[in-house]
């Protein structure tokens, strides 16, 4: 039996008790949330059993834990990520990693001198349509992808709440850190590392609100774009186009089309996933999709590598790091209005 420890109960703290709970030998023996009544709430809505402390302190002393899961404001991922590698248990932390390259190493270097594992949520690596597309570019069946573009969009999240830690730039990153940070990260799982980027970004309360980037490589054009600037009441999508030398394959989470290839000559259809016989939608989400997809894809294959006493190949501290290190070469741009190198 694998014994989770969650650290914070918002949107992402929910879905991730879901995806463990579905899976076999697996127990979730305690949370921490600073606003614990509410958590109980939570907890009690999901029909679970489960012990709410305040801090990661307290939960480490009360419980027996194998895996600590941290899903708590960006700002405290390194404290807490010590805290808990440190304890010698091994570390499922949101995206993004951290904030600064200096603190993504920091965990790193903590982590390789535990010598537990670590795999960051990246879920869109885990998500059946960008899987995929991944697939289907690695195995050239289309031929040469000539170019990809990437969307998105959301409402502001916390309800639009300046207070709430997400609307504050300087604990989050803001739209772009926080939300563009998964195309960013599945263009350099897809791709590699661009040679540089070309960025323009707008601003709002929490900093940069949206942002329009241009990553170089030397055979493929890709551009994503994506902000929390839209009205409450517009939901929230997001989306790719995808263009071989013979085909196109496009996404879009909005509607209700599948994911759609195109070849010269013929209507589109649709292409089959490679779905597990995994849950499709969370029973309670308070957040911007409902699908338990991607997050119990990834979770199922941590706990698997955890079991199996094998490493993370995908969705690495490193990997991470690098994403990150892409994304302030975005902002850097958006600053500067140039084209920066990586």
């Amino acid at each position: 039996m694998i014994k989770v420890g969650i650290i914070g109960f918002g949107f992402m703290g929910n879905m991730h008790a879901q995806a463990y709970h579905a899976l076999a030998d697996v127990h979730i023996t305690a949370i921490a949330d600073i606003a614990t009544q509410h958590a109980q709430e939570k907890v009690a809505q999901l029909g679970f059993e489960i012990p709410v402390f305040t801090d990661l302190t307290t939960l480490l002393a009360e419980s027996d834990v194998d895996i600590i899961d941290i899903c708590g404001p960006t700002d405290q991922h390194l404290e807490l990520a010590t805290q808990a590698i440190q304890a010698g248990k091994h570390l499922f932390i949101e995206k993004p990693l951290a904030l600064t390259l200096e603190d993504c190493q920091a965990i790193q270097s903590a982590t390789d001198a535990a010598g537990v594992f670590a795999q960051v949520g990246h879920c869109i690596r885990f998500w059946p349509e960008y899987m995929k597309l991944k697939q289907i570019v690695d195995s050239g069946t289309h031929g040469p992808l000539k170019s990809l573009s990437l969307t998105r969009r959301s409402p502001r999240p916390g309800g639009g709440n300046p207070l709430h830690w997400v609307n504050q730039v300087e604990r989050c990153g803001g739209a772009v850190v926080d939300l563009h940070v998964h195309d960013t990260d599945f263009i350099n799982h897809l791709l590699g590392m661009p040679q540089s980027v070309y960025s323009r970004t707008t601003e709002g309360s929490s900093g940069p609100d949206h942002i329009f980037s241009h990553y170089h490589y030397e055979h493929t054009t890709v551009q994503a774009e994506g902000g929390w600037d839209y009205p409450g009441n517009y939901g929230f999508s997001m989306s790719f186009e995808a263009i071989f030398e013979d085909a196109c394959i496009q996404y879009n989470s909005a509607s209700n089309t599948p994911l759609l290839l195109t070849t010269r000559g013929c209507a589109p259809v649709a292409i089959e996933l490679d779905v597990t016989d995994t849950p499709t939608e969370a029973t309670h989400s308070e957040g911007n999709i409902s699908s338990l997809g991607g997050y119990f894809n990834e979770i199922n294959y941590f706990i698997n590598c955890v079991k199996n006493k094998q490493a993370p190949e995908i969705a690495t501290l490193k990997q991470a790091s690098n994403s990150i290190r892409i994304l302030l070469a975005e902002l850097k741009s958006a600053k500067n209005r140039q084209n920066v190198s990586i």
